[in-house]
């Protein structure tokens, strides 16, 4: 499901495995959540129309965070001590089609098929904007209606090198998906209803393609993190083979 360079971004300061998060689960694997799902040739597309792009960007522990600094480029629209909003129209060095197919790329796969994680079961349902969003991905038909990506890049020393999601975050009149990769957080919306602060939100579809930077929105997802992390029945083991691991280095 995630792309495969992820989990080389995602190693920790002494090359340990990466993190992938899911209810219940906390493990740190170098094994990549896959399926035989897509042929070679629509592999291709996911890769060559954002994860390539994409991937050499993120946040990492030990080489810090590309894509932020890209986004620092730019100036901003608004800007306080928590964070701000910066318009990608003004920024020639972020590529606004790649990072929305890197995203709709993952929650389209997290839509057509379940995806196991440990223990745990990833699946989203997108009902009738999940075909859409598959041509939009293979270039074959506009972006979808009535569906909108807000992006959320984490200052460097904020950024979670984790991959979380796609799970189910809300649903109202529309419904709301949200997916964490290294440093980026993406909300998906779909539906007829979407509030309309959600659609001038949009990084795809709105003309200044906002991207928000926020230490309160963050600091939430690093205290849910927290809390997911201490309930699982899998830290306990994971901080037990750690800690194995730890003491058997040298010093």
């Amino acid at each position: 499901m995630y792309p495969r360079a992820l989990y080389e971004y995602c190693r920790g300061p002494d090359d340990e495995s990466p993190m992938v998060v899911a209810d219940g689960a906390v493990l740190q694997t170098d094994r990549q959540v896959q399926n035989h799902l897509l042929c070679l040739d629509c592999e291709n597309i996911l890769n060559k129309g954002g994860e390539m792009w994409v991937n050499p960007k993120l946040a990492t522990v030990k080489d810090g965070f590309p894509l932020y600094d890209l986004v620092m480029k730019g100036p901003a629209a608004y800007e306080d001590s928590s964070g701000g909003t910066y318009h990608a129209v003004r920024n020639p060095h972020i590529d606004v089609e790649r990072l929305t197919h890197f995203a709709l790329g993952i929650f389209w796969k997290a839509a057509v098929h379940t995806w196991r994680v440990g223990k745990e079961d990833i699946r989203i349902e997108l009902g009738p904007y999940a075909e859409p969003i598959r041509l939009w991905l293979r270039g074959e038909g506009p972006f979808p209606q009535n569906v909108n990506l807000t992006l959320l890049v984490a200052r460097p020393q904020n950024a979670l090198v984790v991959m979380r999601g796609p799970v189910k975050q809300s649903s109202k009149q529309w419904h709301s998906f949200s997916l964490q990769v290294p440093g980026l957080s993406f909300t998906l919306h779909v539906g007829k209803l979407i509030d309309p602060r959600n659609k001038i939100c949009c990084f795809y579809t709105s003309s200044d393609h906002p991207i928000f930077v926020s230490d309160e929105v963050m600091g939430a997802l690093w205290k849910r993190m927290a809390e997911h992390y201490q309930e699982s029945r899998k830290t306990k083991s994971y901080l037990e083979a750690k800690a194995k691991r730890d003491a058997k280095r040298p010093r």
